[in-house]
């Protein structure tokens, strides 16, 4: 079973990002953090709309970036989010940061639609070891 971010998580996320690199804390509309994170969720007549786990990161980090739900940072939310939700499902996202960076920016002009972004973030993911895991040994 995939496992959703909460809003609490993203809010989390957010609040990292801008306490890291800076920015304005805070939110435009508090009800869309939930909004966003059950959109790659979201079925339509019985059918899920972004059925592969890939599908539903890059709905989280166009919805992000594109939908400006923060006051500021939301490029690196989004990029964030969509990292956080492939570790949570067991997935690593290995890429350079200028790659990292080139996409996001791309995704942010919406220069990338769904599905290309899917492929991409597959294309550059790989099953994690579950290393950071082990804190508990």
């Amino acid at each position: 079973m995939v496992e959703k971010l909460h809003p609490e998580e993203l809010r989390y996320i957010h609040d990292e990002m801008v306490r890291h690199y800076g920015g304005i804390p805070g939110e435009k509309d508090p009800g869309m953090i939930e909004y966003v994170c059950q959109k790659p969720f979201v079925n339509l007549f019985g059918k899920e709309m972004y059925p592969s786990l890939f599908e539903k990161a890059a709905v989280y980090m166009i919805a992000i970036a594109t939908g400006h739900y923060f006051l500021d940072g939301n490029k690196r939310t989004a990029v964030m989010a969509a990292y956080s939700f492939l570790m949570k499902n067991g997935y690593e996202l290995i890429v350079s940061d200028d790659e990292l960076f080139e996409m996001c920016i791309k995704v942010a002009k919406k220069e990338v639609r769904e599905k290309e972004l899917a492929n991409w973030l597959s294309n550059h993911s790989c099953v994690s070891s579950g290393d950071y895991l082990d804190d508990e040994e």
